[in-house]
């Protein structure tokens, strides 16, 4: 009887070609692998030919779905390999990893990992034991831990003989740590072991183990560990049932990068050094300059020569068998980039970490709810975006954002299937909110990729219903009945809308009719108010039925005209920022309205703001500009307001609040009308210095909103001392000129 301990680096591709070579030569009975007992029902799907690397196993709890471990694999791991020369020779495979079943359930039992650290620990040496690689390339003159594995292991042959190095080395190490050892590890190591006992007690003569080089000390001398022990160990865990599927996985998610313990620096690399160990270099400079054509950048064949040469070239300088990601960059910075160094996010996006998305088949056992979004996604015609690139929904080389027209039937689908998952939390899409486009558009833009992790919040979305708009209904709900405040209850509200679940709109509206009926606080009010203006102005772009809105605004908008008089008396400087901002922006929603009523009792609390002395100053300035602009008030109104606004009884910082609110937005009111900027100029010059210094920071901070260019002229008028007021307008018209461009004007008003 034999044993034959194969200690691999996991998603290394020299590690991989080793393991096959040695699988060959040994022909073992048994293979025993790294991985947990709940994997061994995946292994009848390693040979379906629609498996297609990069894949995971997905591990989870199916009552808490919390508790979820993905096991990725690529075409060049050695774990993956090691399973299709298992299935290919009909070689017993057995997982010899702790079960997720306990590993899970060791979360529920602290104590017992709490009960194996050392009393005394040692921080170097728990160091070395979290990362031993890591350790070894630094004693190897390294900073990149992984750079000394791809030297000392990746790229050296197939030599199996290496296998023996590994063990001494992390033998060597080991003992070095003592007791240190993470007390998880002491836990799978001992059901390791087990295991391995096991496969010698039933008889097996030749034993492959393949498993992470650290673990291999732990099973080389089965004796210097005794079985009871292992068993305590071992002993009152508790078992969790979990379910297991494989699902798509990413380059992305494999590099360390995303934060993967295990992962690697550069997955597409590793892929050609598994493919093409010999002529990976130029197989990756003939990549680098398709990609750098496909982006119109300047490139030639004898680039990617000339690059590749310089890259062999350093790395032998550097006693390296084969260039490495370092080499391979600086050669593409050399030759390709003239020296700059602009282009590498590009290539490390698409060469060094890669955009490759595997693929799993549709045999695989799956639950109704992802049935029914394949099937979704596949009528919908958004199959192609099912990747991991981040790519514009119906982008076109003339419309590089794409863009859905919700105006056309399909269009409008596939937004509604959209905002479907993206309240089951799965952002297949994410809406374009950056462009600053109201509610009114009739178009979105969405940019698309799809993420492994969406195969947990699928599941997770299954306990809502057997189809994707009924789950979203039933998560609607349920989340409806959480909500606390209008304004959680009217986002809700907007998302459902566009998902387009009538079902669920009904409830959230009587919802949201019941919580407004008993909300006493204007602010909360006035949030809420113009999303429900927005909803029942812009509402039929999506052909829905929104008139219990209309209701609901008509028992709003007068009970917040009635209460925002009185709640903008007495509030301190804070309280009237959050009031200003509220104040523009239901000012702005109501102009939607077009409703002669509402605007009428809009116009008269305007008016009561502006005129009330209780009120903060900044409210009653920005009142007073809003009557302004919408012609509610006469500049000769205006003027007498500005000018008692000013008179010397009135403390100079409710003044200058006053000033701030109502020049809020633009400068273009004191330049367009000279005669208010000669009386702000004129009440700025009689203050005193230690006044003005008071004031400096508002008045700063009012006039920092104003554009460039009216700063710039602004300064001018300082300068010169000059305003002309450009309210003046030439009103005696000359009978014989206005003849001649009658005509034409009546010809242009259809008169």
């Amino acid at each position: 009887m034999s044993v034959h301990l194969l200690g691999v680096r996991h998603h290394g591709p020299g590690s991989a070609k080793r393991v096959l070579r040695a699988l060959e030569q040994l022909q073992p009975d048994i293979i025993l692998i790294e991985g947990p007992l709940e994997l061994d029902p995946l292994m009848d799907y390693v040979a379906d030919p629609e498996l297609l690397p990069p894949v995971a196993a997905l591990i989870y709890n199916p009552k808490n779905l919390h508790q979820a471990v993905y096991y990725p694999f690529t075409h060049f791991s050695p774990e993956w390999q090691t399973f299709q020369f298992a299935v290919a020779n009909a070689v017993p495979l057995i997982q010899m990893d702790l079960p997720q079943a306990l590993s899970l359930g060791l979360q529920e039992v602290p104590d017992k990992l709490k009960a194996l650290q050392t009393e005394e620990p040692d921080e170097q040496l728990q160091a070395i034991a979290y990362d031993p690689l890591g350790y070894l390339a630094q004693l190897a003159g390294y900073t990149d831990r992984e750079r000394w594995w791809e030297v000392m292991f990746e790229q050296s042959g197939e030599d199996t003989a290496v296998f023996e190095s590994i063990l001494d080395m992390m033998t060597a190490l080991r003992t070095e740590i003592g007791d240190n050892e993470q007390p998880y590890n002491l836990i799978r190591e001992a059901y390791m072991r087990k295991t391995l006992r096991k496969a010698i007690k039933d008889g097996y003569q030749t034993i492959a183990v393949v498993c992470g080089a650290w673990h291999t000390p732990a099973l080389a001398d089965l004796k210097a560990y005794k079985t009871k022990d292992d068993n305590a160990l071992l002993k009152g865990i508790p078992k969790i049932k979990t379910k297991a599927t494989w699902i798509p996985w990413t380059y992305n998610r494999i590099a360390n990068s995303s934060g993967y313990g295990a992962g690697v620096v550069s997955p597409a690399w590793y892929e050609l050094l598994y493919d093409h160990r010999q002529d990976a270099t130029i197989h990756w400079m003939a990549k680098v300059a398709q990609l750098f054509k496909k982006e119109d950048l300047e490139t030639s064949s004898a680039h990617a020569i000339e690059s590749a040469r310089l890259a062999r070239t350093l790395a032998t300088i550097r006693g390296y068998a084969l260039p490495g990601i370092e080499e391979l960059s600086e050669a593409v910075v050399t030759v390709f980039s003239g020296g700059y160094e602009s282009q590498l996010q590009l290539i490390e996006r698409k060469l060094i970490i890669g955009d490759k998305m595997g693929d799993v088949p549709a045999s695989i056992p799956i639950i109704p709810l992802q049935q029914d979004l394949q099937g979704r996604i596949k009528r919908l015609k958004l199959t192609k975006y099912k990747k991991a690139e981040t790519v514009w929904l119906k982008a076109t080389s003339t419309r590089p954002k794409g863009g859905l027209d919700l105006r056309q039937a399909f269009d409008l689908e596939q937004s509604q299937f959209l905002h479907q998952l993206h309240l089951l939390s799965i952002d297949f899409g994410k809406a374009d909110i950056a462009t600053g486009r109201e509610l009114s558009t009739k178009n979105e833009y969405w940019e698309m990729c799809w993420l492994p992790e969406f195969a947990v919040q699928i599941i997770e979305a299954g306990m809502w219903g057997n189809d994707v708009p009924s789950a979203a209904v039933s998560w609607s709900l349920h989340q409806a009945k959480k909500c606390t405040t209008l304004v959680e209850l009217t986002d809700l509200l907007q998302q459902v809308l566009k998902a387009n679940l009538p079902d669920a709109i009904d409830e959230l509206l009587q919802e949201l009719r019941n919580i407004a009926a008993v909300t006493k606080d204007v602010h909360h009010l006035m949030q809420a108010l113009p999303s429900l203006i927005y909803l029942h102005r812009y509402g039929d772009v999506r052909n829905t039925d929104l008139s219990m809105v209309s209701a609901l605004l008509h028992e709003m908008i007068p009970r917040v005209c009635i209460s925002l008089t009185p709640a903008s008396c007495g509030i301190d400087e804070e309280a009237s920022q959050v009031l200003f901002g509220l104040l523009l922006a239901v000012h702005k929603s109501i102009k939607l309205l077009d409703d002669d009523d509402h605007l009428q009792t809009w116009k008269t609390t305007l008016i009561g703001l502006s005129n009330t002395m209780g009120v903060h100053p900044k409210i009653r300035g920005a009142a007073t500009r809003i009557c302004l602009d919408s012609e509610i008030l006469e500049l000769e109104q205006i003027t007498q307001t500005l000018s008692l606004e000013l008179s010397a009884v009135n403390a100079v910082t409710d003044t200058s609040n006053w000033i701030e609110g109502f020049l809020y937005g633009s400068g273009l009111l004191l330049l367009h009308h000279g005669v208010l900027w000669q009386m702000i100029d004129d009440w700025v010059s009689q203050l005193k210095d230690q006044h003005f210094q008071h004031i400096l920071p508002t008045l700063r901070r009012t006039f920092a909103h104003f554009s460039p260019p009216e700063r710039q002229k602004m300064l001018q008028l300082v300068k010169n001392g000059v305003v002309k007021s450009k309210n003046t307008l030439q009103t005696t018209l000359h009978p014989d000129r206005m003849k001649v461009g009658l005509p034409t004007l009546q010809l242009l008003l259809g008169i």
